[in-house]
């Protein structure tokens, strides 16, 4: 593993604890396996990742930084799902690191999220 991987695995761990499930890194070629929780390491997860670095190199900003400069260039992309926040940092045109944590790491996000979603839904 890159030293800037492994120092990125390390910094979230040390920051969510816990609460980190997994990191992949990818390219153009091929994907990585960062780190997987022991008990989230399952075939079912190994099946899902290669789809899922399909979609994240394809990856298309809401916002693109010409189309409305103020905002700034993209850092990241959150994904917020029921059992985990999936958080995309784009490295280059198709490669990147997407981190998957516990929803308890975005609570403030996750609540807001729901709340919206209430107005919207109901």
């Amino acid at each position: 593993m890159h030293d800037r991987y492994a120092r990125l695995v390390r910094l979230i761990s040390d920051y969510v604890d816990r609460n980190f499930r997994a990191a992949f890194q990818y390219d153009e070629r091929d994907w990585t396996a960062l780190y997987v929780r022991p008990d989230l390491a399952t075939e079912d997860l190994q099946a899902a990742v290669p789809a899922l670095a399909d979609r994240a190199r394809s990856h298309e900003p809401l916002v693109r930084e010409p189309d409305y400069p103020e905002l700034g260039t993209q850092r990241a992309s959150i994904s917020l799902h029921a059992e985990a926040v999936l958080v995309h940092f784009n490295e280059g045109p198709q490669s990147g690191v997407v981190a998957t944590l516990e929803t308890d790491v975005a609570r403030n996000l996750s609540q807001f999220v729901a709340r919206c979603e209430s107005v919207l839904f109901e």
